[in-house]
């Protein structure tokens, strides 16, 4: 017998490593490390909405981590959303326990969106990756009550997947592309040292190559007048805590593509419990185009994906044109809003109704890709899901993760202690008004 609460002390909760990553289903970007990082720089318990879900022995079988939108109380929406970027957004519940959990998630958001204290108008899911079963279980359960979810679509999210080998994947490529990326390997492999890809995940060098990161990708953004991921200093501390705790597990890669000392291309990549690494940020310098920097160092991480015997490589949200170009596998990221059956919850409704509207004509002026209104059995396809996280596998207790400098967890925990303790500091701009760690102006950040 399944009992639904709603969290009390959520910060306990994500802390507790071994229950939360328990039913996250070796999801990177559903596990404590990302979702604790989160809570520690953005978290607030007093617009907390966490649903637990436990068995008769109170043990956690569930988790629907939900917050109140900062601007309007009766509005839920998942954790970690917005410009964090969080994908393959679910609800956090094993396959055995799939039907029952989700069936007490329903009837309980449906019972309580009347209540003075814990109703709700509207529920908005960000970063749902289409073909995900738990979320298509939960809103067919929806439906049957009578809720009919809106489900739209503007981006991708992008997989590569892993052949056997490296060589069965070059067959199936293209001539062109086959061509291509042997001409940019080779330049690499035979380049004598000037040019070289060297890894920074150790615990020791994480924050140092999380730096050079930032820089790259902030002068990419920056110079097309945007703000760039990284211009919100709790971000950057919430990154490289996760970043610090992913290197302690063993689960990280950061690889720096040099040319003659200079970093020119760099990626940030997790590796979840399926084999697959999640590229979850890049920084490329613009300034070497003859040597095609971030096409040189995706390939080889493709290449070394494959050596290792990984499932593949996720390059997330976002439809640059590099990952169709790598042959990725688009896959839709879904926008999905609830609105209760109430009165305010139909009115809200209404009003999303026009708002999507005006939105349509806007990004038409702007010539900016439009949302696609997607139906529960367009947005399901059997299709997708191959290419969704393999979650059948066996997940490694925490104390069986290795480090990658092969040092002890202790020595490692200890470094993340000790450069956690300086981030605050490093993270204030100097009295010239720079981030020394970042080599950014304060008036950009």
């Amino acid at each position: 017998m399944i009992h639904i609460e709603i969290c009390k002390a959520p910060e306990d909760l994500l802390a507790n490593v071994n229950a939360w990553d328990g039913v996250a289903g070796g999801i990177p970007f559903r596990q404590s490390f990302w979702l604790h990082s989160w809570w520690q720089q953005f978290g607030d318990p007093a617009r907390a909405y966490f649903l637990l879900a436990r068995d008769e022995d109170d043990v956690c079988r569930g988790i629907l981590p939900l917050e109140r939108s900062p601007d309007d109380l009766r509005r839920l929406q998942t954790i970690a959303a917005g410009n964090v970027c969080t994908d393959h957004v679910s609800l956090l519940v094993n396959a055995k326990d799939r039907d029952e959990v989700i069936r007490g998630f329903a009837n309980h958001l449906l019972e309580v969106a009347g209540d003075r204290e814990f109703g709700w108008d509207q529920i908005d899911f960000d970063g749902t990756v289409a073909g995900d079963p738990t979320m298509e279980s939960f809103l067919r359960c929806l439906q049957d009550f009578g809720n009919e979810p809106s489900v739209r679509t503007r981006m991708n999210v992008w997989f590569n997947r892993c052949e056997p080998t490296w060589d069965d994947l070059l067959t199936k490529r293209s001539r062109k592309y086959r061509h291509r990326v042997r001409r940019l390997l080779k330049q690499l492999d035979e380049s004598d040292g000037e040019l070289f890809v060297r890894d920074v995940s150790d615990p020791n060098q994480v924050h140092e190559g999380l730096s050079t990161l930032v820089r790259l990708h902030q002068q990419r953004w920056e110079g097309v007048g945007e703000p760039g991921t990284y211009a919100d200093p709790r971000l950057l501390r919430f990154v490289t805590n996760a970043t610090l705790e992913m290197s302690e597990r063993g689960r990280l890669l950061l690889p720096q593509l040099v040319y003659r000392g200079e970093v020119i291309a760099t990626e940030l990549h997790y590796i979840g419990d399926d084999q697959r690494q999640y590229c979850y940020s890049t920084g490329v310098n613009h300034a070497f185009p003859e040597l095609k920097p971030g096409i040189l160092l995706n390939s080889y991480m493709f290449r070394e994906a494959h050596r290792h015997g990984r499932a593949g490589i996720d390059y997330m949200r976002g439809d640059e044109t590099y990952k169709s170009r790598l042959h990725s596998q688009p896959i839709p990221l879904l926008e999905i809003t609830l609105f209760a059956k109430h009165a305010r919850g139909q009115m809200r409704r209404a009003q999303d109704h026009a708002t999507q509207m005006l939105k349509v004509q806007w990004r038409k002026m702007k010539e900016l890709p439009q949302s696609c209104v997607l139906n529960l059995d367009e947005a399901f396809r059997d299709e997708y899901r191959e290419y969704l996280p393999d979650q059948s596998v066996a997940k490694m207790p925490l104390g069986q993760y290795q480090t990658s400098s092969k040092l002890p967890v202790a020595k490692a925990m200890e470094a993340h202690a000790s450069t956690t303790k300086a981030m605050d500091s490093v993270l204030e701009p100097t009295s010239a008004g720079v981030y020394p760690a970042f080599g950014l102006a304060a008036e950009t950040v």
